[in-house]
């Protein structure tokens, strides 16, 4: 396609989708793969694709649409096989969060000493929130954030954790972060990020700030070939479930293993089931506001080490939650309960400390 080809093409989108209330319509899944990939191939003017990815929000990306983008980054992306069985994949906000603890990194190290394989990915930067990120966090743990996928592989299938940088997996989707900042709001690449699935991993957590766009989400992750998806209302719209309040949070579990529908359903909690995650129900104390509070990284860090070496008190409760529900999620217990109960026992042997030393050599 030419320069004036994809030019007229993303003018013809453009007019799709934003004509208005009445006029408006949404494109279909490949009419979407096309246009993003367009954006993502910089094949189009800048005016342009800032003008998309804005329209698109204010009209709300439908389930269709949100699967075609996802299908777009993954077209580009260096995607990795690990060969590994049951594979959970954490999808983080890559933005990060401001006012709270960033609880994902201690917790999916305490999961993956517990043997559950664990994938996390993030950027550095990324607005529109500017937040501390899980990569920063591991970073500040001593982990190597900037792997090539290769490596990548090879650290999930010899220990059992990889961290996924998006300048390695998706580097045209990050020559974008400059648009994305000038557009300074949340686009469909911040939603898709969280579920495209670039490890083929069978398990997923992903959080979820705003209700209404659970159906949208839950429908897409559907087709990324997950087996088991949790969405779940966390901290900061964030994976992390807290201890001090009790959490909302939808499961959805595929029917027939290995198939994927062809198109998304209208209803994407079809096989969903909603539930509540209540701490006090595990024995677990809530975290005080004090606790729940967090600066930078490297506090982060110190936090999370000091879960590991055993330190009683609210961020042990805290990531011991999260990490049983991640070991459940994961099919490697039965209950949540059991879920706590195997993360503390991984906590109290060393063995969580353990996983975290062999993750940190070179």
């Amino acid at each position: 396609m030419t320069n004036s080809q994809s030019f007229a093409r993303m003018q013809y989108f453009l007019r799709e989708i934003g004509q208005g209330p009445k006029g408006k319509r949404d494109l279909t899944r490949e009419e979407a793969r096309e246009a993003l990939s367009l954006i993502i191939g910089q094949e189009v003017a800048r005016a342009q694709m800032g003008g998309f990815l804005l329209i698109q929000r204010f009209k709300g990306e439908s389930p269709a649409e949100l699967y075609g983008f996802t299908e777009a980054v993954r077209d580009g992306a260096n995607l990795i096989h690990p060969k590994v069985e049951g594979l959970l994949d954490v999808g983080s906000p890559y933005d990060g969060r401001k006012r709270s603890i960033v609880v994902s990194p201690a917790s999916s190290i305490v999961a993956a000493a517990c043997g559950v394989p664990v994938v996390m990915h993030g950027e550095k930067g990324l607005g529109p929130k500017h937040g501390v990120p899980v990569g920063d966090v591991l970073e500040a743990l001593g982990l190597d954030v900037d792997a090539q996928p290769d490596a990548v592989q090879r650290s999930i299938e010899e220990h059992g954790f990889g961290y996924m940088h998006s300048a390695r997996f998706v580097p045209s989707v990050y020559a974008l972060a400059d648009l994305r900042e000038e557009i300074a709001l949340r686009s469909c690449l911040s939603t898709i990020e969280k579920i495209y699935n670039l490890a083929g991993a069978d398990y997923s957590i992903i959080g979820l700030t705003h209700l209404p766009y659970m159906n949208k989400m839950m429908t897409a992750a559907t087709n990324m070939g997950f087996k088991r998806i949790l969405i779940v209302q966390g901290i900061e719209g964030n994976e992390d479930v807290p201890t001090s309040r009790p959490c909302r949070a939808f499961l959805w579990e595929r029917r027939e293993p290995g198939t994927e529908n062809p198109e998304p359903a209208d209803d994407g909690m079809a096989g969903a089931t909603e539930f509540r995650i209540d701490a006090a129900e595990y024995g677990l104390q809530p975290a005080t506001k004090e606790e729940m509070s967090a600066g930078d990284s490297e506090e982060n860090a110190v936090i999370a080490l000091r879960v590991l070496d055993g330190q009683p008190g609210g961020h042990r409760d805290l990531v011991l939650l999260n990490a049983g529900i991640r070991i459940w999620l994961a099919e490697r217990t039965p209950t949540i309960q059991d879920g706590v109960a195997k993360a503390r026992e991984a906590i109290d042997s060393g063995t969580a400390k353990a996983k975290l030393e062999v993750l940190r050599t070179p």
